[in-house]
């Protein structure tokens, strides 16, 4: 698949990647567009490839959007996890030896239905989504920044959070975005900050068996 138009200036910093988007448009499906971004998503990849519904997800869903995960926020994940199971004890695990059932629950809720740009998240509370597999809640709001004396001028982003089943919006986990509105064939894509830690705080309680 070729990338069309698609320029990514990245600067790798102890694994995590600083995108400058200038024309966001993939020609292919979201799973070959995490395949095309050779080093930066092979733990995400790796997690698809061992949920038994994540691969078909991204490759045959008409209308999705996926909050990317890096190789960065699995590794800030997987180092909290083994560093507990180091006092513990316990084994190192990695992306190969995690319950697999576990990992799709987690996994889920960064893949909801329909695609979502940063146009449709005006709403002062944001949007409330739907994930594509197990129907879980999760809000999107759209982040502005200044710049050059303009209100809002400067590069957008997204607010996205685990509402955790609560209403209350100091219950909720959330992580920001460092890339947004990347298009594939099917998808719109928004890559996280490198210091989100996969599965909003329950990724230990989760996988640490």
């Amino acid at each position: 698949m070729a990338i069309a138009l698609f320029a990514l200036a990245c600067k790798k910093d102890d694994g995590a990647y600083n995108y400058e988007n200038e024309a966001n448009v993939f020609d292919g499906n979201a799973y070959a567009y995490l395949k095309s971004q050779t080093g930066k998503y092979d733990s995400l990849l790796k997690v698809c490839d061992r949920v038994s519904w994540a691969k078909d997800t991204l490759t045959n869903s008409k209308a999705i959007t996926l909050f990317s995960l890096t190789n960065r926020n699995f590794s800030v994940a997987l180092n909290a996890l083994n560093n507990l199971r180091l006092s513990q004890n316990k084994k190192a695990l990695g992306i190969a030896n995690l319950d697999a059932d576990q990992l799709g629950i987690l996994l889920d809720r960064y893949i909801v239905s329909n695609k979502i740009t940063t146009d449709s998240l005006h709403f002062a509370d944001g949007a409330f989504l739907t994930s594509t597999h197990f129907k879980y809640g999760m809000n999107a709001q759209e982040l502005n920044s200044n710049a050059s004396g303009y209100v809002f001028g400067g590069p957008k982003g997204v607010v996205y959070s685990d509402v955790k089943n609560s209403q209350y919006t100091k219950e909720w986990k959330s992580a920001t975005t460092q890339a947004v509105n990347i298009e594939t064939n099917n998808a719109i894509i928004h890559v996280l900050s490198a210091s989100h830690e996969f599965g909003f705080g329950e990724f230990l309680i989760r996988l640490n068996k």
